[in-house]
């Protein structure tokens, strides 16, 4: 948050569009807020990524491997999948996507000593995209639909910086493919996957009611992004970090000094719903015209916070490695 102390007092209306222009928790019509954070009576083993299957069933990835299901709250006592993953740090079974009845699934697995990740359809089973570079870190994972029809997924430069800007290369990217398998013909790059490029390692996907995909992105020691994804853009790593600034590369609409470790996201109406490893929290943005207008954070948990999630009960579901969370959200003037 940046502040102005200017030499004598501002007029009132001055003050005010000042503050507006430079916080990003300044008024801005109404807020967000959650409360009646609740536990779901569900046991987990370190639970990653949530979709909804429909209206009753929601589902949950295990780092192990396991794709296990939730009908009208309660667990079932045998999975929809159990996969067979590599593990370790960041390795394991990742991130998940529902199309209607549909299941999609990104998992780490080696080959020759070598990570790998893949995404597949769970029923009837179908490798999607495969001989994606992993690594036991920046593995990416994310998975979403967007409003086209399409897959989009992300990747984590598999500790190999250079992947990132190499178009040839699956790493460090956000990739577009159809359901089905196959590369869409208005792809950016002719008979390739990649939509963007310049990625660290993306741990959050989630579409806005206009269309626009909005990423969460690891970053060093500094400058966590937020970015919101234009067809063939560069994001710049491993060349910048943060806002640039020169016209080379896309310009986060946020960044974090100290890193908070943003993870999976969600919208509700116009706020950017996102979890955060390093600080357990879930944070709110509020962005008009590629512009964050207003910050809120809606709670603090124990613990970091993998995914987050608005199903369509109108509740607002979170996860960390020791449980799944459901809270109710209130909009305020």
């Amino acid at each position: 948050m940046r502040t102005c102390h200017p030499s004598r007092p501002l007029p009132i209306i001055g003050a005010a569009m000042l503050a507006a222009l430079l916080l990003p928790n300044a008024s801005h019509g109404g807020g967000i807020r959650v409360h009646g954070v609740e536990k779901l009576p569900v046991a987990v083993d370190f639970p990653v990524a949530l979709c909804q299957q429909d209206a009753a069933t929601i589902l949950f990835t295990e780092k192990d491997g396991r794709v296990n299901v939730i009908k009208n709250g309660a667990l079932l006592k045998e999975p929809l999948a159990k996969l067979d993953v590599a593990t370790g740090f960041e390795r394991g079974l990742l991130g998940i996507a529902c199309d209607g009845g549909a299941v999609y699934a990104y998992h780490s697995y080696t080959s020759v000593l070598t990570t790998y990740n893949r995404v597949a359809r769970l029923n009837p089973r179908k490798v999607i995209l495969d001989g994606i570079p992993g690594a036991v870190f920046h593995n990416g994972g994310a998975l979403a639909f967007g409003p086209d029809g399409m897959l989009y997924i992300s990747t984590g430069d598999a500790r190999d910086e250079a992947l990132a800007q190499d178009v040839k290369s699956l790493a460090g990217k956000i990739l577009r493919v159809n359901p089905g398998g196959g590369v869409p013909a208005d792809n950016p790059y002719k008979g390739s996957p990649v939509w963007s490029r310049g990625h660290r390692n993306v741990f959050g996907m989630a579409f806005n009611g206009r269309g626009e995909l909005f990423i969460t992105e690891n970053s060093t020691a500094r400058d966590d992004e937020i970015n919101i994804i234009v067809k063939g853009a560069n994001y710049g790593w491993p060349v910048a970090l943060g806002r640039e600034g020169g016209g080379r590369f896309t310009d986060p609409i946020m960044t974090y000094t100290p890193n908070i470790a943003p993870t999976n996201a969600t919208f509700i109406k116009e706020w950017f719903v996102f979890g955060t490893w390093n600080t357990g929290e879930l944070k709110a943005l509020k962005v008009e015209n590629g512009a964050v207008i207003k910050e809120v954070t809606l709670h603090k948990s124990d613990s970091g916070i993998t995914d987050v999630k608005y199903f369509s009960d109108g509740y607002l579901y979170f996860i960390s490695p020791g449980g799944i969370y459901r809270a109710e959200v209130e909009y305020t003037k």
